[in-house]
């Protein structure tokens, strides 16, 4: 089989930009669903697909106005699920800027197929150990609206949203707050983000709860742990990984925490514990 082939070609809206001023994490991952199916649609036509999980690592930051294309290919391949890689390039270059591994389970395969493994060279992503429990971080409460779901699950891109507006609340528990923000000029830069998908069952007006926790701080970074759970009867919907710097505005590049913000982090770190 061949390698990669192109599955999204597009750019940066001004709107999809967070506070920070880049792309936020949700659209990438809702350009990486479209690259999904875009190649399973040539692949295996007439299929129907879910994601399971979604890993991603961020090289650079993409900003409003910017062009960029998405390349995409098969992994492996099995009845029981699909994995893809997918490299996110800015236009008109041949930098990797991003680099994501999707896993999809094959719902309804055309004709009983699924689609072949590509020849590629690709570094897998290391397996990662999930925490138990809910984080003491409350980050999230809302309802699920009409567009949110698809077939009578949630969509990709509604965790995705739901996990980078907790992150917000992360961030202001260990100091960083908006006034902070605007005074200090600095920001929160996403580089790695793993995404698992434990139940998406939901309809329209369901209610949905984020819990989150600081999980490691270093000397500009910070991971963290979201999980999103039906209100009603606390059933997991889904876990997402979120680690990223303590980000200059101005320059554009990662700062080290003030002393009072990493004990703050440093102090949750333990209480998660």
């Amino acid at each position: 089989m061949g390698g990669f082939v192109e599955t999204y070609r597009g750019g940066v809206a001004a709107w999809e930009c967070d506070a920070f001023g880049h792309l936020n994490i949700a659209f990438y991952g809702e350009r990486f669903d479209d690259a999904a199916r875009d190649l399973l649609e040539r692949r295996a036509p007439g299929g129907r697909w879910r994601t399971l999980a979604l890993d991603t690592s961020y090289h650079r930051e993409f900003r409003a106005g910017e062009g960029f294309i998405i390349r995409s290919a098969v992994l492996d391949s099995s009845p029981q699920a699909i994995r893809i890689a997918h490299e996110a390039v800015a236009g008109g270059a041949a930098t990797r800027t991003t680099l994501a591994e999707q896993v999809v389970l094959p719902l309804a395969p055309a004709d009983g197929a699924v689609p072949a493994a590509d020849a590629l060279e690709w570094q897998r992503f290391p397996p990662l150990q999930w925490p138990a429990g809910a984080g003491p971080i409350p980050s999230g409460r809302d309802r699920v609206k009409p567009d949110e779901t698809e077939a009578g699950r949630l969509r990709l891109s509604s965790c995705l949203h739901r996990f980078s507006n907790a992150c917000l609340h992360v961030i202001e528990a260990v100091g960083m707050t908006h006034a902070y923000r605007q005074d200090a000029g600095r920001g929160f830069a996403t580089f790695e983000t793993r995404l698992a998908i434990d139940d998406p069952a939901a309809g329209a007006g369901d209610g949905l709860v984020v819990a989150s926790e600081v999980v490691a701080v270093g000397r500009s970074s910070l991971a963290m742990l979201h999980r999103l759970a039906a209100s009603r009867d606390g059933r997991a919907l889904a876990r997402f990984y979120q680690a990223g710097v303590h980000f200059d505005l101005a320059a554009r590049r990662s700062a080290p925490w003030p002393d009072s913000l990493r004990d703050k982090a440093r102090a949750l770190v333990a209480a998660a514990r």
